[in-house]
């Protein structure tokens, strides 16, 4: 039985290997589509939008930490653009 499962998961991971190198848009879209809709299916809607947010104010926090830039230059860069 166990050969059947690591023929599957081969079968899995060259998928996805072919589906990141050919169509990674798809993929990433699709999977975060689905994600998104088993949360708000599981936690509601509002809920999901706060972990939405707080998702969203960690990944401008960390790439703000990753190009060395203080969120204030961040900040005056987006007011600046508008």
């Amino acid at each position: 039985m166990s050969g059947f499962w690591s023929k599957i998961a081969e079968k899995i991971s060259r998928f996805l290997t072919w589906a990141i190198g050919n169509h990674p848009g798809k993929l990433i879209g699709t999977s975060v589509g689905f994600f998104l809709g088993l949360l708000i299916v599981t936690l509601g809607f509002w809920r999901t939008l706060v972990l939405a947010l707080f998702a969203s104010l960690g990944f401008v926090l960390g790439k703000s930490e990753d190009d060395h830039q203080t969120i204030t230059t961040w900040l005056e860069r987006i007011i600046n653009k508008y």
